[in-house]
């Protein structure tokens, strides 16, 4: 009888160490698993509370003038980053933006965060995004709302102008 207990005892315990655990779908996992697939690798040294933020508006269509997740532009996307990520209030549209950053001419030197300008209409600075990591930035497209670019795509070669960093 008390073989048959220890037996069965042991069974049970086997049984739930090999129980298959239900899978957690957490919103940290949704969102390393989508910079993941586009080759953005966060590790310890990332600012993770700027992916967690920019992964909220992805997908967020483009507005003029927008601020908000109903619509967003540019300067908007920018503005609503550094408020919310660094309690940064940034003011304006593109070139003013560009107005208040220190200025960095070598594109290597860029950093997380820091901010990138682009000259598309009339050799202005029309354009604005945050710099994430190894190329990649989170910007508005007019024609695909939000969305993480890389500088290394021929479009934005072409109209890349400068980057900036806040201090």
């Amino acid at each position: 009888m008390q073989k048959t207990i220890c037996l069965f005892l042991f069974a049970m315990l086997i049984a739930s160490y090999t129980k298959a655990q239900p899978l957690v779908h957490s919103p940290e996992k949704e969102i390393e698993d989508f910079l993941c697939n586009k080759g953005i690798e966060i590790d310890s040294c990332n600012y993770v509370p700027l992916y967690d933020e920019l992964y909220k508006w992805l997908d967020t269509p483009y507005r003029y003038a927008g601020n908000s997740n109903n619509g967003i532009d540019c300067s908007g996307l920018v503005k609503q980053l550094y408020n919310k990520i660094y309690n940064i209030s940034l003011s304006g549209g593109s070139k003013d933006i560009f107005n208040q950053v220190i200025v960095i001419n070598n594109i290597n030197e860029l950093i997380e965060g820091d901010i990138v300008f682009f000259k598309i209409k009339k050799n202005r600075i029309s354009h604005v995004g945050v710099f994430l990591k190894d190329g990649f930035f989170i910007h508005s497209s007019v024609q695909k709302g939000v969305i993480i670019s890389h500088l290394s795509e021929p479009y934005y070669q072409k109209y890349y102008f400068s980057g900036g960093r806040i201090l």
